[in-house]
């Protein structure tokens, strides 16, 4: 093992593991051909539509039994903290990523470290919710992934030394970056982390070669996107179309809607989706309104970063239910018609399913047993229909001490927290890892 550096560590085998297994360049077309070809994994939920369905057939309910372990991994010593990175597997090499910014290349046969990267962050980063980091993306000859000093980095995949490093944002004003990014293009797409601080969450693209920045959509109501051609910033258009909107004063300024969970992409739609999380200050009161775009699904053209449509689940937002959860592509046939939808299971305990091409509500329903923080959701519209004495009290009415209390199910945490779904080709079922918890939640000044 040595090292250079770039902080990288490279197994003194590396180069010669890279060549042998003979890992070539990950193309835009296998990218967009991912779900057919399970031999390798190179994008974030198995296929860009996010189903994570696998074609292969070898195991089976009469052989799973027989599964035995052939090797394993640790990510050890004092940095070993959450783990929640899916792998991406490229002819025999394995890419993932660990805790506190640090990304692993593996030789799928034997388990062998062929390289590691640490990223060198800063004191005082910010991580809201543990030191986690959720995947890398492929694209050419790099490995790309986000750090928690809200950073783009991309790697050289046979020898994990930087090609570039781009600043997304101010770790100190409270970014990080969690999400795996993902490519559509040529094009690097990432979100960000950071909503419990007031920061104002967006979607970003680079030109997956340079780092060079191609356009920034801001997800709160009221700020401006932009386009960056021939180093000139063009704009394009304020998201909402109008300043605070559904947000009092100027509490857009800094109205959180984090995007800390990634997306997904529809060919048919060339639409990127995103979720958003939960709106900047938790207490509810102080922003009366819907505060778009916090707790939604937006939809994104990936040529320029303008908002195609989006859906709120959750308006007025008091719970922190964050509406990140992914939003996944799949079709049915209703009346012998093919319905172009998408569904996500929310961290509010509602399941929605969406036409994907425009954003209408198709239908919703609870996937959790109990719901106490709405009654149900409007049959036409989606928008919940708010339990009364659900929502935790405001402190202005009880001499700014602490809010009323109230028992509010799902907990912040979620009917289905970031941990993804799965939806079956064969059977036409969604399989969506739910939990069943309540909390006590008040609002203080």
């Amino acid at each position: 093992m040595r090292s250079n550096k770039f902080g990288t560590r490279i197994a003194s085998s590396a180069l010669a593991l890279a060549v042998s297994f003979g890992a070539q360049a990950v193309t835009d077309q296998d990218i967009m051909n991912d779900e057919n070809t399970p031999e390798d994994i190179v994008t974030y939920g198995m296929g860009l539509k996010g189903q994570r369905f696998s074609t292969l057939d070898s195991l089976t309910r009469e052989n799973v039994e027989y599964l035995q372990p052939v090797w394993a991994f640790s990510f050890g010593s004092e940095k070993m903290r959450g783990q929640e990175a899916q792998p991406m597997v490229k002819d025999g090499v394995m890419y993932v990523t660990a805790s506190y910014s640090r990304v692993y290349a593996i030789d799928v046969k034997t388990g062998d470290e062929l390289w590691q990267y640490d990223a060198r962050l800063p004191d005082g980063i910010m991580p809201c919710c543990d030191v986690v980091n959720r995947g890398v993306a492929l694209y050419n000859d790099k490995v790309i992934f986000g750090t928690l000093d809200a950073k783009l980095v991309a790697l050289n995949k046979d020898t994990g030394k930087p090609m570039w490093i781009k600043k997304v944002e101010d770790y100190q004003a409270g970014y990080a970056i969690t999400a795996a990014p993902m490519v559509i293009n040529g094009n690097v797409i990432t979100g960000v982390s950071g909503g419990e601080f007031g920061i104002v969450g967006k979607v970003e693209a680079y030109d997956a070669n340079t780092g060079e920045l191609v356009w920034t959509r801001p997800t709160v109501e009221g700020h401006m996107g932009y386009v960056y051609k021939d180093g000139k910033a063009i704009e394009n258009g304020i998201s909402g179309g109008e300043a605070g909107k559904t947000w009092p004063g100027d509490m857009w300024k800094n109205g959180g809607a984090a995007t800390w969970l990634g997306g997904t992409y529809d060919a048919d739609t060339n639409s990127i989706f995103f979720g958003t999380g939960n709106p900047a200050p938790w207490n509810s009161h102080l922003r009366p309104g819907d505060n778009l775009f916090s707790s939604s699904r937006i939809a994104i053209d990936p040529d320029d970063g303008s908002i195609k449509w989006h859906f709120q689940t959750t308006p007025h937002d008091g719970w922190d239910y964050d509406g990140v959860n992914e939003l996944v592509s799949f079709d049915y046939s209703d009346n012998g018609k093919t319905v172009k939808a998408a569904a996500t299971a929310d961290r509010n305990g509602f399941m929605y399913v969406l036409n994907r091409e425009n954003g209408d509500f198709i239908r919703g329903f609870p996937f959790v047993d109990k719901i106490t923080w709405a009654e149900g959701l409007d049959p036409k519209t989606g928008r919940p229909i708010f339990a009364e004495g659900g929502r935790p009290g405001d402190p202005s009415v009880t001499d700014n001490t602490k809010g009323e209390q109230v028992l509010a199910q799902p907990a912040f945490l979620g009917g289905k927290n970031w941990m993804p779904m799965a939806y079956s080709q064969n059977t036409g079922l969604f399989y969506v890892p739910s939990n069943e918890w309540a909390m006590d939640i008040w609002n203080e000044p």
